[in-house]
């Protein structure tokens, strides 16, 4: 399992080295895991309200939710109401349905206050832990 996070958007690249481990770490050392599905949830939801799906009854841009994972952060578009999701994001080739990768889109949109968000929501989990 690799420890490095990689984002590639174009020509451009941004590469996170050593964030499993720093959260496996931080979990160790007693950084309440709480605090860190809060982050999580946190980072998605920046996605989930930067998610532009294309819209008919806007039944699909109602199923876009943030999930609450201690390690990861989580956007899932679709389920019951909306089970055509995964067919509008990736396309479908075999039936000449383009894809909009409006998750993907909504992601490097907001690449920077991402990082921005983890950076600061880390940096808090540190200091209320006693850990800097």
């Amino acid at each position: 399992m690799s420890d490095d996070l990689e984002l590639t958007a174009g020509p451009g690249r941004v590469r996170v080295q050593g964030l499993k481990r720093t959260l496996r770490q931080l979990s160790q050392a007693g950084a309440d895991a709480e605090d860190m599905k809060s982050l999580m949830h946190e980072l998605g939801e920046i996605v989930v309200k930067a998610a532009n799906p294309p819209e008919r009854s806007g039944t699909l841009a109602g199923t876009i939710r943030a999930g609450r994972g201690k390690t990861k952060a989580v956007v899932r578009a679709g389920g019951a109401r909306a089970r055509y999701a995964g067919v509008i994001h990736y396309g479908w080739p075999a039936r000449n349905i383009a894809a909009r990768p409006f998750l993907t889109d909504a992601l490097q949109s907001r690449r920077a206050e991402i990082f921005r968000t983890l950076d600061r929501g880390l940096a808090d989990i540190l200091r209320q832990n006693d850990l800097t």
